[in-house]
C-alpha cells in the first residue's frame, strides 16, 4: 500500500486510521494555520517543546501571587528575589543585630496576597519594589532623621513630577527656552523677539491661552516640530526638537499655506466670524445665497449648483481636478446638446427627401 502524506506536517502514514488520528491533532491543525499564513511547519519535537513553554506561562498568569514577609523589618515583597536581596541588605542586618536574632528562616513569613490588594496593585513588580527598599536603606544608614526628611522631600518632588506631567501647561511660559513670564501678552513678545515666534492672524485669535498651551504641548511632550508636524518623526529629547527648530527656522506654525490638515487642527483656537461684518455690525450674508442650491452629484465626485434668477433656473456641475483629461476628451451629453442633434439630423434628412422631388419637377416641365 502506497504511503499517506501530509502535506502540512510532511509526514508519511502506513495506516488510514492514523491519518485520521493525525488530522485531528492539535499539531495538525496549528500547522495547517500556519500554512494559510505562507509560514513553514513545526515538527512535532518543536511543537511539543513550545507547548510545554506555554503551559508553563499560563500557569505562572494563573497562579496565586505569594506574599513574603520580613518578621524584623515588618516589609513585604512579592517576589523570591527581592525578598532575598532584602536579607542581604544592610538595613536587614542592622535590624537584626539591634534585636540580637540571627535567625532569617524563623522571621520569613509567605502568605497569599489577598486579593482586594492583588487587583489593587497588579501593575507593580518586584524591580519597583527593591528600588524602594535601596533608598530607605540609603536613609537610615545615614540618619533617622534624615530619613524622615529626605522620604518627605523624595514625595514632594515625586508628586510635583507628576503634577507636571499630568497637569497642563502654563501658557506664560516660553516652550523654547522655559523662560516664564506675568502674563501671556509679554510670553508671546518675548518668543516674538528672541525665537522669531509670530502667530497667524492674530486678530482672529479666539484662544491664545488654549492656542499657546497646546503647541507647548506639542514641543514639550510630544517632541514634534510645529512646522514639520507630522511630516516627520518626533525626537528623541526636548533638546533635539528645540535645536532643530532653531537651526531651520521653524519656530513658527504650518497655518495659512494651504495646508488643511494642518488648518483644521488650529482652527478650533480662531473665530473669523467678526470678518463678516460690516461697519454696522450687520453679518454680511450674499443674497445669492438664498436662491442657490449645491448638491452631490450621482457619483458624489461633482457639485451640482442650481441658480434661480428672474430669467429662469440654470444648473452647473462642477468636477474634480483629477477627471479633467477625461472631461475634454469628449464633452457630457445635455439634454439641450440631444434637442439641437436631433434638429439638425431631422433638418439634414428633410433637406435629402425634398431635393429629388424638386429635381423631378423641374425634369417633368
Amino acid at each position: 500500500m502506497r504511503g499517506l502524506t501530509c502535506n502540512s506536517c510532511n509526514k508519511v502514514f502506513y495506516d488510514e486510521n492514523d491519518q485520521k488520528i493525525h488530522y485531528k491533532s492539535e499539531w495538525h491543525r496549528y500547522n495547517l494555520k500556519r500554512k494559510v499564513a505562507g509560514v513553514p511547519g513545526l515538527t512535532e519535537e518543536l511543537f511539543v517543546a513550545r507547548q510545554s513553554a506555554f503551559a508553563e506561562e499560563n500557569e505562572k498568569i494563573t497562579a496565586t501571587p505569594l506574599l513574603y514577609s520580613c518578621g524584623h523589618c515588618g516589609k513585604e515583597y512579592r517576589s523570591y528575589k527581592a525578598h532575598a536581596q532584602h536579607l542581604k541588605s544592610k538595613f536587614h542586618l542592622a535590624r537584626t543585630s539591634q534585636e540580637g536574632d540571627y535567625c532569617d528562616e524563623d522571621s520569613v513569613i509567605i502568605k497569599p496576597v489577598p486579593r482586594q490588594t492583588w487587583y489593587k496593585n497588579e501593575d507593580i513588580c518586584g524591580s519597583e519594589w527593591d528600588e524602594v527598599d535601596q533608598e530607605v536603606e540609603m536613609a537610615y544608614e545615614a540618619n533617622d532623621s534624615l530619613m524622615q526628611c529626605s522620604t518627605r522631600n523624595g514625595a514632594v518632588d515625586e508628586g510635583s513630577d507628576i503634577d507636571e506631567c499630568i497637569g497642563e501647561l502654563d501658557p506664560r511660559c516660553c516652550f523654547m527656552c522655559d523662560l516664564k513670564h506675568d502674563t501671556i501678552d509679554s510670553c508671546m513678545v518675548h518668543m516674538h523677539k528672541k525665537h522669531g515666534f509670530f502667530i497667524p492672524d492674530a486678530e482672529y485669535l479666539n484662544d491664545p491661552k488654549g492656542f499657546l498651551t497646546y503647541l507647548g504641548r506639542k514641543v514639550k511632550r510630544a517632541h514634534v516640530c510645529l512646522y514639520c508636524n507630522d511630516s516627520c518623526r518626533p525626537f528623541s529629547s526636548l533638546e533635539a526638537v528645540r535645536k532643530h527648530m532653531e537651526a531651520k527656522s521653524h519656530c513658527k506654525v504650518h497655518y495659512g499655506d494651504g495646508g488643511d490638515d494642518e488648518e483644521a487642527e488650529l482652527e478650533e483656537f480662531y473665530d473669523y466670524s467678526s470678518s463678516y461684518v460690516d461697519a454696522t455690525g450687520n453679518q454680511l450674508v450674499s443674497s445669492d445665497d438664498f436662491n442657490n442650491n449645491v448638491e452631490l452629484g450621482s457619483g458624489g465626485s461633482e457639485l451640482i449648483i442650481t441658480t434661480r434668477t428672474n430669467d429662469g433656473v440654470s444648473v452647473k456641475a462642477l468636477g474634480s481636478r483629477e477627471f479633467l483629461r477625461y472631461y475634454r476628451q469628449k464633452p457630457r451629453p445635455t439634454r439641450t446638446n440631444d434637442i439641437t442633434i436631433r434638429g439638425s439630423l431631422a433638418s439634414r434628412y428633410q433637406s435629402r427627401v425634398q431635393q429629388p422631388c424638386i429635381r423631378g419637377s423641374t425634369l417633368l416641365k
